[in-house]
């Protein structure tokens, strides 16, 4: 190896890979959050119901698969990437009925947290779910174009890091701009990436155009339908069935 190049490879800058740093960044606001209610969800009442066990199970073992995603990336091991990217194919479509199972339990049985009206809590879930399954069946199909596809698994997993965000924030404390705090906190993590494209790459890549806009076009159109007659109807529904 020549002068010139040794010069070159010691003046590189060697960054931490920033997906692996945002998937460890959101498991910890994740753990963080759910760790201050966990214990006493399995201790108090009655017993834990079954549905929102096996909700939470599949909710961290996608936690999970997100971290490990990148750090089989940053080893070079896209093949093993690959072959385990089908098994979170299939654990994000079991996140969206287990997330959609779980709301309507907690409308139904009333365990709502106090700070979020019914109609909202149905209506922002319901979008939430839906949005990170769009957004993931989106990543599915440019699986093969890795610049799309992980911006847009990135945004699919910052758009359902409400229930971490609002057990980890102290939410009563917000009164009715609770949401607003929890939708600020989601596009706080939602911008990150656009901001590291801008500085890195100079420019934002279009995947985060589609992820980011449809995270915020989805917040912007929850309350409009949660405060909706519709809304509050079905929520009734929902409780007497």
């Amino acid at each position: 190896m020549s002068s010139v190049e040794i010069g070159r490879t010691s003046s590189r800058v060697v960054r931490p890979p920033f997906y692996l740093v945002m998937s460890l960044a959101m498991a910890a606001v994740i753990i963080a959050g759910f760790s201050r209610t966990v214990p006493d969800d399995f201790t108090a009442g009655p017993a834990f119901p079954l549905l929102l066990a096996i909700h939470g199970t599949v909710f961290t073992l996608w936690i999970v698969l997100f971290v490990a995603q990148p750090a089989i990336v940053a080893r070079g091991s896209l093949k093993l990437h690959r072959r385990v990217g089908w098994v979170g194919a299939g654990l994000a479509a079991a996140m969206v009925a287990m997330g959609l199972a779980a709301t309507l339990y907690a409308i139904h049985s009333s365990s709502v947290p106090s700070f979020f009206p019914p109609p909202l809590f149905l209506v922002m879930n319901t979008i939430g779910i839906l949005v990170f399954g769009g957004l993931v069946t989106a990543g599915v199909m440019y699986r093969k174009k890795a610049e799309w596809h992980k911006r847009l698994m990135l945004c699919a997993t910052i758009s359902i890091l409400g229930p971490g965000i609002g057990r980890l924030l102290p939410m009563e404390s917000f009164g009715r701009a609770a949401p607003l705090v929890m939708f600020a906190a989601i596009l706080a993590f939602g911008l990150a990436g656009p901001i590291y494209d801008a500085i890195i790459r100079r420019r934002v890549h279009p995947a985060y155009l589609w992820g980011v806009s449809t995270i915020l076009v989805s917040m912007m159109i929850t309350g409009p339908i949660a405060f909706t007659p519709a809304a509050r109807a079905l929520v009734a529904f929902i409780r007497s069935v």
